[in-house]
């Protein structure tokens, strides 16, 4: 079974951002149902007053499903794969990943920007000029 995977960021109301992969059948093209699932998601985790549209929720990518995505999608119709939750700050001595996901989840601009390449330096630059920004 074909799937498309649909990268997911929302803002959560400690601050903190959840960031999970919707993923349904690649032949699913109706966005709304797409974004439907993702409130089904945050409803279950009492978060539902998280919005999701365009700005939290693009298509990435299609690959194979596993078993377990096959089940659920025969079940639910979809499957969520829960990513990590990102801090509302950064950690003292952040990684290059944890700058990348601090970018994604709290700067829409670079949610789903092209990050690769990109040093630890020019990515806390990036942060910096980003925050003076909001």
């Amino acid at each position: 079974m074909s799937v498309a995977v649909w990268d997911t960021y929302v803002k959560k109301r400690d601050g903190s951002v959840m960031h999970f992969d919707i993923i349904a059948p690649s032949a699913l093209k109706d966005v709304k149902t797409i974004y439907g699932y993702g409130k089904a998601y945050l409803s279950s985790k009492n978060e539902a007053d998280g919005k999701i549209d365009t700005g939290e929720c693009q298509f990435c990518h299609i690959e194979e499903a596993s078993p377990d995505m096959r089940a659920a999608i025969e079940k639910n119709g979809y499957f969520i794969l829960e990513m990590e939750d990102v801090p509302a700050a950064l950690p003292a001595n952040p990684s290059r990943r944890d700058l990348v996901l601090h970018l994604r989840a709290h700067y829409a601009r670079y949610r789903f920007a092209n990050l690769q390449g990109k040093t630890a330096e020019e990515l806390q630059a990036i942060i910096r000029q980003a925050g003076q920004k909001q």
